[in-house]
């Protein structure tokens, strides 16, 4: 597991950006020393960057707010984490919905929160949970969350999501597996990932396993819809043990031969150009749906496919919008709760902010973006949301 640690550095009031700092991540939970995010394993190690600092671009490009460093949580790690200076020690929030869960629970600070199985690899190609924390209350410990998928669209909503940039979800295998995996269609896709009916690979005798992401994570909810699933039949498939596991999404360093595990574009090409953390085997590939290929190019020269991404396949769009989520009063000018600091920080016109996704320059945080594999989203439209 790699998390990542805050580099002090010097800046200018406001969400500006400073100095030289790593492109890659580094190895300690970071301290917030103003705003504690959590959430989506696939915007963790982007959304870090620009927290931290990265010169991925060519052009230094950092997110700050009054001198002062935010803290990006990863989903994955230690089980616990403590967001803020003599703080609470609660549940790392594991995916985009223990983030929304989290956030919540720390604006209402009376409601208990409880995160997600943290799970690590048992070295034998599945997954080994630390056991949860307790629950508890944990008021004013979050800021922001990071998703990966949306949440429920309410007009009075607590909670608002700002677009953050265009992921899209294909999958990976293993290249020693029997042959046929290279390309799938969506209903060889769904069979697998259900186990009713579990597509043979092309030797007419080898059975294909699917892995899943932990309950709760943007990345498999997501999934499920896209190839016409649901989680619900997928966490049935897997509690009767037929021929689907669970695993933390975007982890395929022990992706055992013969089983597939969706895996966010983005997550990809930053793993082959020095982004991200490279959580694979030297023979995992990535395979095409219905003849389409997620990303093109290899190695540093690795890049989302716009095809992919944005228009549909087989009737079926495996691109999706990813967000930062805020709490609404407190990014919304003219009441008593409003934090113009924190406003900026997700103000998509400020050139390095959390939500900007302009790429006309290497100094601005879209095209920190790019490099991390996302394109601009489809719909720049902030939706509140409940949850």
């Amino acid at each position: 597991m790699i998390s990542k640690k805050v580099i002090a550095l010097c800046a200018t009031v406001g969400v500006a950006i400073s100095g030289f700092a790593l492109a890659v991540p580094a190895h300690a939970d970071p301290v917030a020393e103003s705003y504690a995010i959590v959430g989506s394993d696939t915007l963790e190690d982007v959304v870090g960057a620009l927290i931290q600092g990265t010169s991925i671009t060519g052009s230094p490009v950092r997110s700050l707010v009054n001198n002062a460093a935010s803290g990006s949580f990863d989903a994955s790690g230690t089980p616990y984490i403590i967001t803020k200076t003599s703080g609470i020690r609660f549940g790392r929030p594991n995916g985009s919905g223990d983030g929304r869960k989290a956030m919540l629970a720390s604006i209402d600070g009376t409601t208990n929160f409880q995160a997600s199985a943290q799970l690590y690899p048992n070295g034998t190609g599945g997954t080994t949970a630390y056991p949860k924390l307790p629950t508890g209350t944990i008021a004013g410990t979050v800021d922001l969350s990071r998703a990966s998928s949306s949440g429920t669209v309410d007009a009075a909503g607590v909670l608002v999501q700002i677009p953050f940039g265009r992921d899209a979800i294909s999958y990976v295998y293993d290249s020693g597996s029997a042959a046929g995996l290279g390309d799938l269609t969506v209903a060889q896709l769904k069979q697998i990932f259900e186990g009713v009916t579990p597509v043979y690979a092309t030797d007419g005798i080898t059975r294909i396993k699917a892995l899943t992401p932990q309950v709760g994570s943007g990345t498999g909810k997501d999934w499920a819809g896209m190839i016409g699933a649901s989680t619900a039949t997928i966490i049935t498939a897997a509690t009767a043990g037929t021929y689907v596991s669970y695993g933390q999404e975007h982890d395929a360093s022990t992706l055992p031969i013969n089983t597939i595990m969706p895996m966010s574009a983005s997550r990809w090409i930053a793993m082959h150009n020095g982004g991200s953390y490279a959580k694979y085997q030297a023979t995992t590939v990535m395979g095409s749906i219905e003849t389409v290929p997620a990303v093109t190019g290899s190695g540093a020269s690795m890049a989302p496919n716009a095809t992919f991404y944005n228009t549909t396949t087989n009737g079926v769009n495996f691109g999706r919008d990813t967000y930062i989520v805020a709490q609404y009063l407190r990014i919304t000018s003219g009441n008593g709760a409003y934090d113009a600091n924190l406003a900026d920080l997700v103000d998509p016109t400020k050139s390095t902010s959390l939500t900007n996704t302009s790429t006309s320059s290497a100094a601005k945080a879209g095209s920190v973006k790019l490099k991390y594999g996302f394109l601009p989203p489809l719909s720049t439209t902030s939706v509140r949301i409940s949850g």
